[in-house]
């Protein structure tokens, strides 16, 4: 069987750039988002993270959370386009459902020496804080996923054992978890160990698994096919490759969304979305911020073109 056979016929794409790709930039207006978020509906973009609800001393980009939810709302509903907000924790998750959102994505680092850089706690106590409040979320009506953060490797502990991450994936599935995202915050995957941690925690949990890769190494588009070829359904990018954590040395953009959807199109993935629409929106994107494309599509465009 060839890859092309061991790939899905559709995938989802979600685009993080809002959220993930402003949140180490200088702040941006209001405004500013709004356009952002008109420009990736007007690509075809139906699944996203608009935000996340923190701190704002610790991340200022995201201090217009409530405001980003009120502008994007009447455009989001119209579109059908699902919108996400970040949480870390209780408080967290009573502001973005007082905003309107009713999709949370959590987040629990596996490293427990980067969950207390990055949550101002230990995995443990994380994830019990998940348990504590996704109850209470879901009956609410919200859809609540899992996004375990260092998962494919820590700037601090370095390599992570795949058998814990597959513990916390099935921790949060029985404390509620719709759905688990898998992320390599600092981009030190490669493909075989993304096929590995992928089959494992896809033959563990009976939920969607998607993927969260940063390039970089430059492998992010390798790592997503094998992520694809193993069970993965949905895969995280960025217009123009904007993103980063802030929480973690080195930790460089996103795969831009641009380059991701060309690469699985020309191998016939069916993704739903416009590539010179991204494009558009990557330029719009990183012109707010102050930075020029250097996606392969931004700047060479699709092949045969």
């Amino acid at each position: 069987m060839s890859v092309a056979d061991r790939l899905p016929a559709r995938v989802s794409l979600r685009d993080v750039s809002l959220r993930d790709g402003l949140q180490d930039e200088a702040p941006i207006s209001t405004e500013a988002k709004a356009a952002i978020f008109e420009a990736l509906v007007a690509a075809g973009v139906r699944d996203l993270e608009l935000t996340s609800f923190v701190r704002p001393d610790r991340v200022p980009a995201m201090a217009d959370a409530e405001a980003v939810c009120a502008a994007t709302a009447d455009l989001a509903a119209e579109a059908g386009t699902t919108r996400w907000g970040l949480v870390l924790n209780a408080r967290g998750a009573e502001r973005a459902l007082a905003a309107g959102l009713t999709h949370l994505q959590y987040v629990v680092s596996v490293s427990d020496t980067h969950s207390r850089h990055n949550a101002g706690a230990g995995t443990d106590e994380t994830l019990d804080e998940f348990a504590r409040f996704a109850g209470e979320a879901i009956d609410a009506g919200a859809i609540v996923e899992m996004t375990l953060a260092t998962a494919m490797g820590c700037p601090f502990e370095h390599h992570v054992d795949p058998d814990r991450v597959v513990d916390l994936a099935r921790r949060a599935v029985d404390a509620g978890a719709a759905s688990i995202g898998l992320a390599d915050t600092i981009g030190v995957a490669v493909p075989t160990e993304v096929a590995v941690l992928v089959g494992l925690v896809r033959s563990s949990v009976e939920v969607p698994i998607g993927v969260h890769l940063h390039d970089t190494r430059g492998l992010a588009i390798a790592n997503a096919i094998a992520a694809l070829e193993h069970g993965a359904v949905r895969l995280d990018a960025s217009v123009g490759g904007l993103g980063g954590c802030p929480f973690a040395p080195n930790a460089s953009g996103n795969v831009p969304i641009e380059d991701l959807a060309h690469a699985l199109d020309a191998m016939g993935v069916t993704t739903g979305v416009s590539l010179p629409g991204l494009v558009d929106a990557a330029n719009l994107a990183c012109m707010s911020v102050g930075r020029t494309v250097d996606s392969h599509i931004g700047l060479a465009g699709a092949r045969f073109s």
